[in-house]
């Protein structure tokens, strides 16, 4: 029974602070202006810096470059090390 009150708290706390470092690169991928909403990406085509990132998806029949972002306000650009943009299979 001793035992056990000190185990348990001890555990939870464990727990605590495990969990509290689970959700660390939820933002990770970038973000684009898809019609005047910002939209996640489901992966992230950037890599390196240098330039600024940027996107087309193959099945966009407008074939619009999308710049892409590190946030979901849309203010700062993510960083690419290619100028010319990345093709990403599918809309979002």
């Amino acid at each position: 029974m001793k035992k056990s009150k000190f185990v348990l708290p001890f555990l939870a706390v464990i727990m605590a602070v495990g969990l509290a470092f689970a959700n660390n690169n939820l933002q990770a991928n970038g973000w684009i202006d898809l019609d005047g909403t910002p939209t996640q990406l489901s992966s992230d085509p950037c890599m390196g810096s240098g330039y600024d990132c940027k996107v087309i998806f193959e099945d966009d029949p407008q074939e619009r470059v999308f710049d892409v972002y590190t946030d979901s306000n849309l203010n700062v650009h993510k960083s690419s090390g290619v100028a010319n943009p990345y093709i990403e299979p599918n809309l979002p």
